[in-house]
């Protein structure tokens, strides 16, 4: 992806309200010379203030959730699906739990904070957190479901008695008589109900618990948590279903880093939202605590994002930072489950009513609706006008690639003679006797701007070859092209995108023997691999029979979706699937295959930039057979027919429908939004292979067996009389 020089990079960890509300004003008003990069577990980030209408289902769940990924692709910021697991401030350097490394020199936190389960007994192991929210949400989804089914009544308790469990409890109430469910409904707190709040409004709430059927159990300390049981001092309390909303923590990490912290571990920040201890990192939200102790509500999250934004850009510039003033007083509207709403400002009875919850229900979706607005197109001037060097003067500084690759332990195999470990010209291997060489290279532009998820891509992406040819990996030589950055930031994004395609190197027992980098206008990258395979072991495109099934081991519309991530139009959940299918490899499914004891597969491809279509047609032209496809059968990645015809396709797409010429359609329009997907090109897709129509149950159960969710699309037919190849598509219309 291009991208624009930078000299100084700001992390910002977590998807909170500050940060995604920072990145737009970051983003609007660009700061010169300074990338962004957001990491974050989830893509998507839950809208606290909707999540009870949420669970009440007056709202679908995209409509409560920012996506991260697509907010970070508007805003020209890099984003990062990992959670972070340590934090070293002195080397200014991030842990995450793939295991790769991230360097900044500057950082900004905004990861909440999540349900402390940990002080009364037996909770972790028994109740529900409301975060992370999509983990609490597919619970919740999943007790729906079992409600259906289930004749008898059960118990729901919710402990917490402050906003936010009040809000969920009424919630649940709601979501079950939208269903028409009955369930016994419950609320514990360990003292009042909604402490803290005017006394008009505990009471209209509590008014509105007992209309529910909600039992309230105030001053009912939990002590202990069994299954199926709560221990409240001497009394106990049944439950089938149990939801915890009290109590906060802060994430362990951060504590544990040696950066200032409250007795909750929450990160100790001053007036400008800086570490005292650090003045490169700051953090807002939950997980800061601000001097006089802030309570945790998002409202004084969304108020600290234009200071914290300020103050970024500020301290990279070195300009005068600005001063944030907690307001006194805000308004503070509770979901009351049906449509209905208590409001106050901390004093007098306060107002209600459904007048009232369509008042919150606008305020919450305007601010929403920031997140759907377009951004100003941003172009970020240079660092310097100097001149481009192409040829040899483009190489990226001597030993930045064996510096990246330092600390990264590539596999190490017996017979490689010159390689990284000696520094001589040219790597030299000695070839295990009596095999064949098998050497394919592939080289791809980045569809991402996240280093290490890249080169894990553009390393399987390369092995790929080897694996529908049946080789084993044996070595491989890199090609790197990195943007124009400053030095420090060029040596950052290579040793992460080389420790990302060095572990999969290594998962596949690939020794790295050396590689080039250069700087381009783009990330780039690809791989040289070298595979050993005996002689008659090989597979090839040509030993495909009429009569043999068809087996496509992934699903398709890879090229679609990475589309809509180039056209901004990429939705988060169908995207990290979209990565997760492409980051499997097809390592898997060759051992799967190679793995069958009295069969082997007829012809063998790997689907990639020619389509699943395209693909096929070189096996029928090789083994001088014609082909039939059962579209009803053909997988799909979620959201592919959606974006097709929402217009979005792959570049490629025009080439590659030049193949339809040879295609015959029986029950197949020729408008079909499924035909995109035949010839969609994959990046990193899955092996396409014939079979023999009684060893395919087999081959089926054995790909199963290895964690692949491999579909029979079709078969080999006789050739026609037709001088070319056919084709034919069957179906019963669109999905």
């Amino acid at each position: 992806m291009r991208a624009s020089v930078a000299n100084q990079d700001l992390v910002m960890v977590g998807g909170g309200h500050s940060h995604a509300l920072a990145l737009r004003m970051l983003a609007m008003k660009p700061e010169p010379g300074l990338r962004l990069t957001l990491v974050s577990p989830d893509s998507l980030a839950a809208y606290s203030g909707m999540l009870p209408g949420l669970v009440a289902g007056h709202y679908r769940l995209e409509e409560t959730h920012v996506d991260l990924r697509r907010l970070c692709q508007a805003s020209g910021t890099r984003f990062v699906r990992a959670r972070v697991t340590a934090l070293d401030p002195a080397a200014r350097r991030l842990t995450l739990d793939d295991g790769s490394t991230l360097e900044y020199d500057w950082l900004s936190l905004d990861v909440g904070a999540t349900p402390d389960l940990e002080t009364v007994p037996g909770a972790a192991e028994h109740a529900v957190p409301v975060k992370p929210v999509s983990d609490f949400h597919r619970r919740w989804r999943a007790l729906l479901a079992d409600l259906d089914h289930r004749t008898d009544e059960l118990a729901i308790t919710v402990v917490g008695g402050g906003a936010g469990g009040t809000e969920m409890v009424l919630a649940v109430a709601r979501a079950l008589i939208e269903h028409g469910l009955a369930a016994r409904l419950s609320l514990v707190t360990a003292g009042d109900l909604l402490p803290g709040y005017p006394r008009g409004v505990r009471l209209r709430m509590a008014r509105r618990l007992a209309d529910a059927g909600v039992r309230l159990r105030t001053h009912a300390r939990v002590q202990r948590v069994d299954a199926g049981r709560l221990t409240l001092g001497d009394d106990t309390l049944d439950y089938d279903f149990l939801l915890w909303c009290t109590g906060v923590k802060a994430a362990p990490w951060l504590a544990a880093s040696g950066l200032p912290c409250d007795g909750s571990g929450f990160v100790r920040v001053n007036e400008h939202l800086r570490s005292p201890a650090d003045e490169r990192v700051f953090a807002a939200g939950d997980c800061a605590a601000f001097p006089g102790d802030l309570p945790k509500a998002g409202v004084y999250a969304v108020r600290q994002a234009r200071a914290l934004a300020h103050n970024l850009a500020a301290a990279v510039a070195g300009r005068r930072l600005r001063t944030y003033r907690p307001q006194k007083r805000f308004l503070s509207l509770l979901s009351a489950g049906d449509q209905d709403a208590v409001g106050s400002r901390g004093v007098g009875p306060g107002v209600a009513g459904p007048w009232v919850w369509r008042w919150k229900d606008r305020i919450d979706r305007r601010f929403m609706a920031r997140f759907d607005e377009p951004l100003p197109a941003m172009t970020a001037a240079p660092a310097d006008s100097a001149p481009y060097c192409a040829g040899c003067g483009a190489k990226v500084g001597a030993g930045a690639l064996s510096e990246a690759l330092a600390p990264l332990r590539p596999f190490a195999r017996e017979g490689v003679e010159a390689g990284l470990h000696q520094a001589d010209d040219a790597a030299v291997l000695n070839w295990p006797a009596g095999q064949r060489l098998v050497q394919t290279l592939d080289y791809l532009p980045a569809f991402l701007d996240e280093p290490y998820l890249f080169g894990r891509v553009a390393a399987l992406h390369s092995l790929s070859d080897l694996y529908a040819m049946n080789a084993t990996p044996h070595s491989a030589l890199a090609t790197v092209s990195l943007p124009r950055h400053h030095p420090r930031l060029q040596g950052r994004d290579l040793q992460r995108l080389m420790a990302g395609a060095v572990a999969e190197l290594n998962r596949a027992r690939c020794t790295l023997v050396g590689g080039h980098t250069i700087e381009g206008p783009e990330l780039a990258a690809g791989f040289t691999v070298n595979g050993a395979a005996a002689p008659t072991a090989l597979w090839h495109k040509s030993g495909g029979q009429a009569g043999q099934t068809l087996i496509l081991t992934r699903p398709l519309g890879i090229g679609i979706q990475l589309a809509s991530l180039m056209r901004g139009q990429a939705h988060g959940p169908w995207l990290d699937t979209t990565l997760d299918t492409m980051l499997a490899g097809n390592g898997p499914a060759r051992d799967a295959l190679a793995g069958l004891t009295d069969t082997r597969p007829g012809a063998c491809t790997d689907v990639t930039g020619f389509g699943l279509l395209g693909h096929l047609l070189e096996i029928c032209e090789q083994s001088a057979v014609d082909a039939r496809l059962d579209l009803d059968a053909i997988p799909l990645l979620p959201g592919t027919l959606a974006l097709v015809e929402a217009g979005v396709v792959s570049t490629l797409k025009p080439a590659n429908d030049q193949v339809l010429a040879r295609c015959e359609h029986r029950g197949v329009a020729e408008d079909d939004p499924r035909l995109a997907a035949l010839t969609d090109p994959q990046t990193g897709g899955g092996l396409l292979f014939s079979i023999d129509r009684e060893r395919a149950a087999a081959a089926l159960a054995a790909l199963r067996r290895h964690g692949l969710h491999a579909t029979q699309v079709g078969e080999l037919t006789v050739k026609n009389h037709k001088a070319f190849a056919t084709l034919t598509l069957h179906g019963d219309g669109p999905c």
